[in-house]
């Protein structure tokens, strides 16, 4: 008997607490628009306090300290008594249910309170949901202006938000360039500098003259934070958001084109290689010489020959078909060579500081490539066994001496090596002739380098 009473005890609290949370009504109209409505939130609210404070004085006035008041959806609110203090029970009690171990009584204070409770929630949904139903009525009838008074709103949060994050953090307001262009002074990602102390700010010359960046660094995580901040910041700019740097001219992009990272398409068959050339055909067939675009070594997928012919093909046929900006990363050295060979493409790095003992990371990017890809330096900050480095090591130093390993030439068309032949020709004569000081020679003395001019043109030709 006494394990059935401890369960019927349980299912009782049980229901206790359902019935507790009932007293909230609807709960779908805020506090302060409805005095009436507050006010029976006000009555609900408190009876856990009348409840504790009625418990304590009837416990003070029996000396019964085990007396509880309890609820049920059958029997609503009811003082509940062991069977062996039923004999100190006042008059005031009205006995209601006789239990194997307890008995069960009510007051007239406690049907009062049951009584205002019970009222009050059902007034309360129904006050609720009427309220509601008025709300969307007029909402409906009204419809027109507060979707326009919203959209303002809308409008008016973008701007206050965007001013104030473009003050807080130094933005600064692009100029509009009518020629092509997009030059960039000490920008910054506007998410990691906000979490990184010492974030490096770059710089970015896009022109028409040179569209092309090739850009060589370690094989560490940053490079994808440059190429999508550069991205991002476009992005900004052209929803008139502020951006983060410290000078910039930008002329309009129509595009924008991002290929950083891809994984395989199991669903469709598709190989990470696959995907990926899907992509790149994509930004070929789509970009125009207005597009910015960033591409970060897609052709690491397939073997080394294979992968390095796709990486020049696909950026000469940029650069001398597209013309779009575009940050081009590799790690394949060869392309630094060939790149000279473009004259819209320019090579760049991110600057290594190393020395006998340590080599540091720079994050800075600077003119010029780099032939290294420091593989065992950052082999080892990502904690790979010393062991397996010095057999790596050993490994690719006897690949090399293979014949099967030695790297691809570089294969520049026959008429790319003249243009570039010719190209240096010019440079070398106009480099010989751009500080002659025209004040300090004779006319014949300048005569015969007009002559001398003329002939170096001829023998170009």
């Amino acid at each position: 008997m006494k394990l059935l009473d401890e369960l019927i005890e349980l299912i009782d609290w049980a229901i206790d607490d359902a019935a507790d949370n009932s007293l909230t009504g609807w709960n779908i109209i805020a506090a302060w628009y409805n005095s009436e409505i507050d006010e029976f939130r006000n009555i609900l609210d408190k009876w856990h306090e009348w409840i504790a404070e009625y418990k304590q004085n009837l416990i003070e006035q029996t000396g019964i300290k085990t007396l509880r008041i309890k609820y049920t959806n059958n029997a609503g609110y009811f003082i509940e008594l062991p069977k062996n203090q039923v004999w100190n029970i006042p008059d005031t009690f009205i006995h209601k249910q006789t239990l194997v171990s307890a008995h069960r009584y009510t007051t007239l204070e406690l049907q009062k309170f049951q009584s205002d409770t019970d009222i009050a929630n059902s007034r309360l949904w129904d006050l609720e949901y009427n309220t509601f139903l008025w709300i969307r009525t007029n909402v409906l009838n009204h419809f027109s202006d507060l979707y326009n008074l919203s959209r303002n709103i809308e409008i008016l949060d973008f701007y206050t938000n965007a001013a104030y994050i473009s003050w807080k953090n130094n933005y600064i307001t692009p100029e509009i360039s009518d020629i092509y262009k997009l030059s960039i002074t000490g920008w910054r990602h506007p998410v990691m500098e906000s979490v990184v102390d010492d974030f490096i700010s770059n710089d970015v010359y896009l022109s028409k003259w040179e569209y092309v960046h090739v850009i060589t660094w370690p094989n560490m995580w940053w490079k994808s934070t440059f190429l999508r901040q550069s991205a991002l910041l476009i992005l900004m700019w052209h929803i008139w958001f502020d951006i983060p740097a410290k000078k910039a001219q930008l002329s309009i992009t129509d595009k924008i084109f991002s290929r950083v990272w891809s994984g395989d398409n199991l669903f469709l068959w598709q190989s990470t290689f696959m995907v990926e050339m899907q992509e790149i055909a994509y930004i070929l067939r789509n970009s125009t010489e207005k597009s910015f675009v960033i591409i970060d070594e897609i052709w690491r997928w397939t073997s080394t020959y294979d992968g390095m012919s796709l990486a020049w093909s696909i950026l000469k046929h940029n650069h001398d078909c597209i013309k779009a900006k575009t940050l081009f990363a590799t790690h394949y050295h060869e392309i630094i060579d060939y790149s000279e060979s473009l004259k819209g493409a320019k090579n760049y790095s991110v600057a290594v500081g190393e020395n006998e003992e340590s080599i540091v990371f720079l994050r800075k990017i600077i003119p010029g490539g780099i032939k290294k890809s420091y593989w065992i330096e950052v082999a080892r900050l990502a904690w790979i066994p010393e062991d397996v480095l010095q057999f790596a090591k050993q490994a690719l130093w006897e690949l090399k001496s293979q014949d099967t390993f030695q790297q691809l030439a570089i294969w520049i068309p026959e008429k790319d090596q003249e243009e570039n032949k010719a190209l240096k020709s010019y440079e070398s004569i106009i480099s010989e002739y751009k500080n002659i000081n025209l004040n300090n020679i004779t006319p014949i003395q300048a005569l015969s380098y007009l002559q001398d001019f003329q002939e170096q043109v001829k023998k170009m030709k």
